[in-house]
């Protein structure tokens, strides 16, 4: 017997085919995320886009990238957000990476630092050694890894999947807010930077104190 619509309330990527497995034998799709099954819009053709020639010219002067490049953007981005969580905050809780991923995204979103991930992270690493905003990324060594023993190479993987989960949200528009919009800085709680003292205090997670602009 074929289902009804008030029977199918989840579909994961519906597609013809997938709906033709799902009627002929139920245990063939595996349907997982909520959306609501709506059968009259496979019955109902869809309309053809209204793009014309003005339409495509004003969004390729609107700086129009290809969606390779858009691909390896992000990658790179996420990349570079892994490498920075991995080398400055492995050892920490979770709360404390994600406090790091904060602090970078802070700075991507201000206009006292450079607008891309990589460029916070790698900002001033040309200025010679440990002139730069975060040491791993200009101590001289190189910025893989995951090499070593399991627990290396599981902060490794660990710290991309980090990555991965705070740039979906970010894409979506969602917070985590472990530290404030306007948290900046931080630094291990087992030094004293002359510079603490000209920004407000806000948290400690871990071994790291946050601070916010003022």
């Amino acid at each position: 017997m074929v289902a009804s619509a008030q029977e199918v309330t989840k579909v994961a990527s519906l597609t013809p085919e997938l709906l033709s497995a799902y009627v002929a034998d139920r245990q063939t799709a595996k349907l997982s995320h909520d959306l609501p099954f709506q059968p009259e819009t496979w019955l109902t053709p869809r309309p053809e886009p209204s793009v014309n020639a003005s339409i495509v010219s004003a969004y390729v002067s609107n700086g129009y990238v290809g969606t390779a490049e858009r691909v390896a953007k992000m990658k790179s981005e996420r990349a570079c957000l892994a490498t920075a969580v991995y080398h400055e905050a492995r050892g920490e809780p979770e709360q404390g990476q994600l406090a790091v991923v904060d602090v970078i995204l802070n700075r991507v979103d201000s206009p006292r630092y450079p607008n891309s991930i990589c460029g916070v992270v790698y900002q001033n690493a040309d200025r010679g050694k440990y002139r730069c905003q975060f040491s791993f990324a200009c101590d001289g060594k190189s910025d893989e890894g995951g090499i070593g023993n399991r627990i290396t190479r599981e902060s490794w993987v660990r710290s991309f999947m980090v990555a991965e989960a705070a740039l979906e949200r970010r894409q979506a528009g969602a917070r985590r807010d472990v530290v404030p919009e306007n948290t900046l800085y931080y630094h291990m709680s087992t030094v004293s930077p002359s510079w603490a003292s000209e920004f407000t205090r806000v948290a400690t997670i871990g071994s790291h104190v946050f601070y916010a602009a003022n």
